[in-house]
């Protein structure tokens, strides 16, 4: 799984799905991250751009709010799998986070001879990268986030 977190503010463009990562010569360990220009990766390489969904944090007035978090598809794309996991994921962050968050992913392309790529990975099922992927996502966020009401 690779992918790019981009900053905007307090917002984040998160774009990720299932391609090779292309590891730099100066990354001396398989987690280190970089930063530049507001965006957050670790080594390099793109994912194919998947359909698009835009999550806003849900408006509370007094502590969290129960309402469901307003999600709107910006892009279709040719999986309905992956317009679905967008909108969901968008709406997780926006709520965790608490910022507008806007996502792209490509999980349907399943590979060579029609082998899905997680189970050709050594995952139990499909949905497994995805989860890990938003689970690092969400680290990141958190951590971007507070680094910003820091220096505010």
């Amino acid at each position: 799984v690779v992918g790019t977190i981009t900053l905007r503010g307090q917002s984040a463009i998160v774009w990720f799905g299932w391609g090779a990562v292309e590891r730099r010569e100066e990354d001396d360990c398989e987690n280190n991250i970089r930063s530049d220009n507001s965006t957050v990766a670790v080594g390099t390489g793109r994912p194919p751009m998947g359909s698009l969904a835009v999550s806003m944090p849900p408006s509370t007035l007094k502590g969290p709010s129960r309402m469901p978090t307003p999600t709107s598809q910006l892009v279709g794309g040719s999986s309905d799998e992956d317009m679905m996991l967008g909108q969901q994921m968008s709406a997780r962050l926006a709520k965790r986070i608490g910022w507008p968050i806007f996502v792209s992913c490509s999980f349907s392309d399943f590979g060579q001879n029609g082998v899905s790529p997680a189970l050709a990975a050594g995952f139990d099922d499909d949905t497994m990268p995805a989860a890990m992927a938003e689970k690092e996502v969400t680290r990141i966020l958190t951590l971007e986030k507070d680094k910003l009401v820091v220096s505010t």
